[in-house]
């Protein structure tokens, strides 16, 4: 695991290359926020399992996995569902730029690796890892907040979006789930999945004042 110094020195960097930048599903330097979730997420599941896991390389890999994203942003707007193709490789070629005085050789090729297949196959326990998290951190009554600023932003309407959740994105997320390595995280993600279930059907009732 990082040490504390060293693990802020990354954060602050971190934050200064996604500050100042708008992101249509997300908001203000949302970027940094789902980093740092991912980061947290990965060592939380780090621990449910009995593996020898280099935490250090995951605790990094987790925080600078879309590193590559800050090619996207383009007159202080990023849309994260355009230019998604290939930030994995570009992040992987300029990580070094970030971590090297943090990290071993060793430890650089681990966590580029990781990087670099982290919307593939995944070569590594902590590879597997950062996927899951990654993918965990779009779960939940938390992803409604993109949600939100994704239908804002391109004038949705409010009705059209809760179809939308309903007819297709409940399907992409249970997708989503099977697709995951670990038992733990899947039931984390079942679980959040029906909170954002609620929330949205909550959304409902009180649109047709069935409330009361």
């Amino acid at each position: 695991m990082l040490e504390k110094e060293e693990r802020e020195e990354l954060k602050n960097r971190l934050e200064q290359e996604f500050s100042d930048y708008y992101e249509i599903a997300g908001g203000k330097n949302y970027r940094f926020y789902h980093l740092e979730a991912v980061r947290k997420l990965a060592l939380k599941l780090a621990e449910k399992i009995d593996e020898d896991i280099d935490e250090k390389v995951l605790e990094t890999a987790a925080l600078y996995h879309d590193i590559g994203r800050v090619e996207d942003i383009e007159n202080g707007e990023m849309d994260p569902f355009k230019g998604h193709e290939g930030h994995d490789e570009r992040g992987a070629e300029i990580v070094g730029e970030f971590i090297s005085d943090s990290v071993s050789e060793e430890e650089m090729e681990k966590i580029e690796g990781i990087i670099r297949n982290h919307h593939s196959e995944a070569q590594t326990l902590e590879g597997k890892i950062v996927q899951d998290a990654d993918d965990l951190s779009n779960f939940g009554v938390n992803n409604l907040w993109r949600q939100i600023h994704y239908a804002s932003y391109y004038e949705r309407d409010l009705k059209d979006s809760i179809e939308y959740f309903w007819d297709t994105a409940i399907e992409q997320y249970q997708q989503k789930i099977k697709e995951m390595h670990f038992e733990e995280n899947r039931e984390i993600a079942r679980k959040r999945l029906e909170r954002h279930k609620e929330a949205v059907e909550n959304i409902e009732k009180e649109m047709n004042a069935e409330d009361f």
